[in-house]
């Protein structure tokens, strides 16, 4: 059994290593034909033409591995298919989830490789090549995200940031709000920029410092310093991650923004979103597998590569048109969120099950 074991899984490893060859190919020739525009005009060097894609490489390979899984899987069970190798196992007596475990074996394996891919890897790939594009090649150094005025309260202060740049540790519209006991306001810092220093202390320049009365409200004094040292009680990461796209942050940095933002009161749906849909979208090459093999078996002899890439492109299509749906009723608030971002892989595992059934049959 272990002879033919590993006859399957190298079979299903070469099938898959062709078909994200391919995969990842054709996706890099269509990033590259997006891009060149931009790396013609702004007169990129070599090094650009070769760092950005090895860069944006796992990102590829995170977006190409569930449609390369089934298809090497519609691939391994139509060769074996072709060839009567599953007839002639069934003849000695190994059943079908004998011949093919090997297959979920390898799904659960590229599932927890996904899942560590898209925690850490893959968000690190999209920031380092977004960062490459927006700054090395078309020399905006800013690597700006504008969003609305994001609030933090943090004890007795609220922290107001208009534009982070987060490779530099610096900040731009920078307001702080401190108050008594009783919630009245007692202090405004509004500073032009500021620079961090070290721990959550920063350099404030061109600041305006008011002082009010808490009874009154009124300033009491007013004073306008070039510079001023201020401790707002969180360093860069922490001040300007919320700048980055919620799929350019890591697993960690998502649950600690989403946790700190829920703490103050402020909307984290988004960032829940995000990390409860990769951990959806970690399950799917389990999920092609046990898709791919009955469909290759309902075919029988007839099955080919063609029908193969029809079959994924018609099941990728549903996938993500149903996980779109999903996320869209989970963020509106229609949904729980974590049925929204499993929601289609329920569907399309209840279709798997039911065509194994229909197998067993």
């Amino acid at each position: 059994m272990r002879t033919v074991s590993r006859h399957i899984a190298a079979l299903f490893g070469r099938n898959l290593m062709v078909t994200l060859l391919v995969l990842v190919g054709l996706y890099g020739l269509i990033e590259f034909i997006e891009r060149v525009d931009d790396f013609i005009e702004f007169d990129a060097a070599l090094a650009h033409y070769l760092r950005y894609p090895l860069y944006k490489l796992p990102l590829m390979l995170e977006q190409a591995l569930p449609m390369g899984v089934l298809l090497a899987t519609f691939a391994t069970v139509g060769q074996l298919s072709r060839t009567s190798q599953i007839t002639a196992l069934r003849s000695c007596g190994v059943g079908l989830w004998q011949s093919t475990r090997v297959m979920f074996l390898i799904g659960g394996i590229l599932c927890m490789m996904t899942f560590a891919g898209n925690a850490w890897l893959v968000p690190w790939s999209a920031r380092q090549s977004y960062y490459i594009l927006a700054t090395e090649i078309k020399g905006d150094n800013r690597m700006i995200q504008h969003a609305e005025n994001l609030y933090f309260r943090d004890g007795q202060r609220i922290v107001s940031v208009a534009e982070s740049f987060p490779e530099r540790g610096e900040l731009r519209g920078l307001t702080l709000l401190e108050f008594d006991p009783a919630f009245r306001l007692i202090r405004r810092v509004e500073a032009d920029s500021a620079r961090h220093l070290d721990g959550g202390r920063w350099q404030l320049h061109e600041a305006t410092v008011r002082i009010f009365d808490p009874a009154t409200q009124q300033i009491s004094s007013y004073t306008r310093q070039r510079e001023l040292s201020a401790d707002t009680g969180r360093p860069p990461e922490e001040m300007t991650e919320i700048w980055y796209k919620p799929e350019e942050m890591t697993f960690t940095e998502l649950l600690r923004l989403d946790s700190r933002l829920h703490q103050s009161g402020q909307n984290s749906i988004r960032y829940q979103a995000e990390w409860q849909q990769r951990l959806a979208r970690s399950a799917t090459p389990l999920l092609m597998v046990l898709l791919g093999i009955p469909f290759a078996l309902h075919r029988g002899r007839k099955a080919s590569l063609a029908l193969g890439i029809a079959v994924s492109l018609t099941t990728f299509l549903v996938y993500f048109s149903l996980q779109a749906i999903g996320m869209a009723f989970g963020t509106a608030g229609l949904l729980p969120l974590p049925l929204a971002a499993w929601s289609a892989n329920i569907l399309l595992m209840l279709v798997g099950a039911w065509l194994f059934l229909t197998l067993d049959s």
